[in-house]
């Protein structure tokens, strides 16, 4: 579903929800064959994503765990490149920055602040931080030196910048110990 939900797929979606739902009421049927139809709902359909008013969702009710609907996945457009734009022109940087500056909404909200912040920008690489890498929090004053959680402490950065930044560190504890050392 994560994979088709940028094409026009919510027909699709809906046929395999009908598809997937006599497959439910076919085990459901298999496992209990003296139980009635309203027995087998009681035992396997119920309202088991807290999330949504559905009571027709197929699962476990002692554990909780139940199946997804394809339903459930929103449909999101893909945007069409214009024309015959090129990010190797350099007069389209700032169309190429906007388009991947939308690629934050997909962040989690803390996430967005901080990206918004820092204008998008990897404060190590100054490259843009949508450039298909992981992005992690960094603490700019570590917690053992007494840093904390606040937006003024934190950014967001690169995986591989977040690594850089962190051997920088220990090379330069290493060189003030070598040099505090007597021997």
């Amino acid at each position: 579903a994560n994979y088709y939900r940028t094409v026009v797929s919510s027909q699709i979606f809906s046929c395999l929800d009908r598809w997937m739902f006599v497959r439910e009421k076919r085990y459901a049927k298999r496992m209990h064959p003296k139980f009635n139809q309203q027995q087998r709902y009681h035992r396997y359909w119920g309202r088991l994503n807290l999330d949504r008013s559905d009571y027709w969702v197929f699962g476990d009710k002692r554990t909780g765990k139940h199946l997804l609907k394809f339903n459930w996945f929103k449909i999101r457009r893909h945007p069409m490149v214009k024309g015959a734009y090129s990010p190797d022109d350099p007069q389209l940087t700032a169309y190429w920055e906007n388009r991947q500056n939308i690629k934050f909404k997909s962040l989690i909200p803390s996430y967005q602040k901080l990206a918004q912040k820092q204008g998008f920008i990897c404060p190590v690489c100054g490259e843009s931080l949508f450039n298909d890498e992981p992005i992690q929090k960094h603490h700019k004053i570590p917690f053992c030196d007494g840093g904390n959680e606040s937006y003024a402490n934190l950014e967001l950065v690169h995986y591989y910048c977040h690594q850089q930044i962190h051997s920088h560190a220990q090379n330069h504890l290493s060189e003030i110990e070598n040099e505090l050392s007597p021997w």
